[in-house]
């Protein structure tokens, strides 16, 4: 008879919670557990339950809960995950740019086809929380992009002689437009995304197209 394999030994990093999963033993750390869920959401929809992710990852629930917390604490971590992908395609096609105008554009569009290509993970992460927290849950794919496009805005009104203190108002109202309509036309994309494009392109530009000082 072959002599018994060894039990192999794994370490826990200090504070790591002890979560291992059922597959082979294995500590599940908190950025496998959000990818595992990632995956599930994208293949599944975004009305898969807490089981539905801790089976996709191989982990029991408590040790999901100890990885990633309830599912208030799973939609920030993956709003935050999304929102810098998204704002990283963003900006990449925004730095193509021709001029303003041509940045807007590129921004209004690479935001649908982002949120179009991650469809059900923005969906499932626009849905808000369930818990107390609901303002902030609300605010999470607002609040990344926000900073970033009133960087922008601030920049090109000072270039025009403009007042940029406007610069954050404007930035959660430009998000906030594109949130809405991004919801409405996932529902309903029989409007093809260059037309919305272009028709969201128009309704925002003649405010940052600033000539005179405001």
């Amino acid at each position: 008879m072959a002599p018994a394999k060894p039990e192999r030994q794994h370490r826990r990093q200090p504070g790591r919670p002890p979560g291992r999963t059922a597959s082979d033993g294995l500590i599940a750390d908190r950025e496998t557990l959000l990818t595992a869920a990632e995956r599930l959401i994208r293949r599944k929809g975004p009305n898969v339950s807490l089981d539905a992710i801790a089976a996709a990852a191989g982990v029991t629930k408590p040790t999901l809960y100890r990885g990633v917390g309830d599912r208030d604490a799973l939609i920030y971590a993956l709003a935050e995950r999304l929102t810098e992908r998204m704002a990283s395609d963003v900006g990449a096609r925004v730095a193509r740019a021709d001029g303003p105008r041509d940045g807007l554009q590129r921004l209004v569009r690479g935001y649908l086809e982002h949120a179009a290509a991650e469809r059900n993970l923005y969906l499932y992460v626009s849905a808000g929380a369930g818990g107390d927290d609901r303002l902030r849950q609300s605010l999470l794919l607002a609040d990344g992009s926000a900073r970033r496009f009133a960087e922008g805005i601030a920049a090109h009104r000072a270039r025009r002689g403009a007042d940029p203190s406007v610069a954050t108002v404007w930035s959660y109202g430009l998000v906030g437009a594109l949130h809405y309509v991004t919801l409405w036309w996932l529902r309903d994309p029989s409007v093809e995304a260059r037309d919305v494009t272009n028709q969201l392109t128009a309704l925002l530009w003649p405010g940052l197209d600033t000539e005179t000082p405001t």
